[in-house]
């Protein structure tokens, strides 16, 4: 593909918040034509490719007129709480996790305190090693 046609396709690509199904198809189909443009003419300039298929503002105007507003506008809304909802469960279970490793440090601890690494004995002449003897 011609390089000017890439830079419109990567402009318009820029446009979309979040690429659905819909979206993704839209984009396929545009790149294809914008292949088809680029092999029929090869030195085509920006400005060439913006007369022929329009900016790629009104492009993606007009990809929203076709959708309509309110499923575009549905779309992203859902995306965005989805997008809350996945955030918020990272953060509660990187919480939990953080509160079971300090439990276990403190129970780890703990233990390792009541466990003796040292014993002293002392020894008397004549006394034995067990008291109830």
């Amino acid at each position: 593909m011609n390089k000017n046609c890439q830079l419109f396709y990567k402009r318009l690509r820029t446009l979309f918040p979040s690429i659905g199904f819909a979206e993704g198809k839209f984009l396929r189909d545009i790149k294809m034509q914008l292949r088809d443009y680029s092999i029929e003419n090869p030195n085509a300039k920006y400005e060439d490719v913006v007369k022929f298929f329009g900016n790629p503002e009104d492009v993606y105007v007009d990809y929203i007129r076709v959708q309509g507003r309110e499923e575009v506008y549905q779309k992203l809304q859902t995306r965005k709480y989805v997008r809350r909802i996945l955030i918020l469960t990272a953060i509660v279970l990187l919480g939990i996790w953080l509160t079971y490793s300090i439990i276990w440090w403190n129970g780890y601890k703990s233990f390792h305190n009541i466990i003796p690494t040292k014993q002293e004995i002392i020894m008397k002449k004549g006394a034995s090693l067990y008291e109830n003897d």
